[in-house]
């Protein structure tokens, strides 16, 4: 249940789109809040980027500098040459169309994703962390070695390929940005990139995986559709370094603020478990409000950080997504994952396994807040 809440708020099942030409006004009004989001989260990011990564170097750990090493070969060009060649060759011989196009797919937005990051690194010229020994640096084009640390390429690729697999195998969506995540995550604790190269690189490669994963004609609305749907996931990983690193200095605030977050997700969630049990909604009614309680209980979760700058970046991307979501819906000629909505199997035994999943993520937020002692 807590894949099915995943599907639901970050539209991971990738089965072929039913989104319509997104009107002007809602294109404009993603862009707009993706470009609020993406200075806000790099700029609070760099805020962190160099305390970060002096942590790392004064706390070496053996299993975590193993664990980057693995991460690292994962998500390296060639690795991600041969899984492309691989699965071409598999389709090859099996005669498996879906399989070739996939290799042929996973190669170009590899490609296409490596070409964009190199262009943007030698364009801003960031110096790697090797070679970073003060939290402010210079922005100017360079080809010297080093001086290409944003954003990160294996980030980039390794969410490429792995939009243009969970497009296809839409089960498996989940265990496929995971792996990149870890391969972002690697880099960081390998001491290659910082906390904002990896979530750049990493929504960069979501973008262009998710456009190259769907009819080329149609590249606009792919484009406005992976911003609403990649948005979370860069707040998200914005989130957790931002919160291992920040204390709130106010207890009280911080307790109300909490208590605010689970009241919003207490709201969302019996709004899901009214829409599941109820058998009077129309599967559009039902979409609808399951997307309006995903809504919601995602802002819960954000207000639970006791950030302010978490909860304003979350609400924003949430309302690109619900915008988008919502159009998506209203759309449709035929209903969304409407063999989903219904299914009567477990059904309040997985509500709530949802619920507690979520009170699980609220009590593991609340202690990893301040877990990194680098900002006072």
């Amino acid at each position: 249940m807590i894949a099915s809440f995943l599907h639901s708020f970050f539209n991971l099942d990738t089965r072929p789109s039913v989104l319509s030409r997104v009107p002007s006004h809602i294109s404009i009004l993603v862009c707009v809040i993706a470009s609020i989001v993406l200075v806000g989260g790099i700029s609070a990011l760099s805020q962190i980027d160099f305390p970060i990564i002096q942590f790392i170097r004064a706390t070496p750990v053996q299993v975590l500098a193993q664990l980057g090493q693995i991460g690292n070969r994962l998500g390296h060009g060639s690795t991600l040459v041969i899984i492309s060649l691989f699965v071409f060759l598999a389709g090859y011989l099996w005669k498996k169309n879906r399989l070739k196009q996939i290799g042929v797919q996973t190669l170009v937005a590899h490609g296409i994703s490596g070409l964009i990051t190199q262009m943007i690194k030698h364009s801003i010229g960031r110096p790697r962390p090797r070679l970073a020994h003060q939290d402010h640096w210079q922005i100017g084009p360079s080809f010297q070695s080093g001086l290409d640390a944003f954003p990160s390429g294996h980030s980039s690729a390794s969410f490429a390929v792995a939009a243009i697999i969970a497009r296809h195998f839409p089960r498996y969506a989940w265990m496929l940005y995971g792996g990149a995540a870890f391969v972002a995550l690697s880099r960081i604790i390998k001491g290659s990139h910082f906390p904002s190269d990896a979530c750049v690189g990493a929504f960069l490669g979501y973008v262009i995986g998710h456009i190259l994963a769907r009819p080329i004609r149609n590249w606009r609305t792919s484009l406005i559709e992976s911003l609403a749907t990649g948005l979370p996931f860069f707040v998200t990983g914005l989130g957790l370094f931002w919160i291992a690193v920040h204390e709130p200095d106010l207890d009280i605030l911080y307790d109300i603020i909490l208590g605010a977050g689970i009241l919003v997700m207490a709201v969302g969630y019996g709004i899901r478990l009214r829409t599941r049990l109820s058998v009077q909604n129309t599967p559009k009614l039902i979409q609808i409000k399951l997307t309006t309680s995903s809504l919601l209980i995602a802002l819960g979760i954000a207000l639970c950080s006791g950030s302010f700058l978490i909860t304003t970046l979350a609400t924003l991307s949430g309302v690109a997504w619900w915008v988008v979501r919502s159009h998506q819906i209203h759309t449709a000629t035929e209903s969304l994952h409407d063999k989903d909505l219904r299914r009567p199997d477990n059904l309040l035994a997985k509500e709530v396994l949802l619920g507690l999943g979520a009170l699980t993520l609220v009590g593991l937020i609340h202690q990893l807040r301040g877990i990194l002692p680098l900002v006072s």
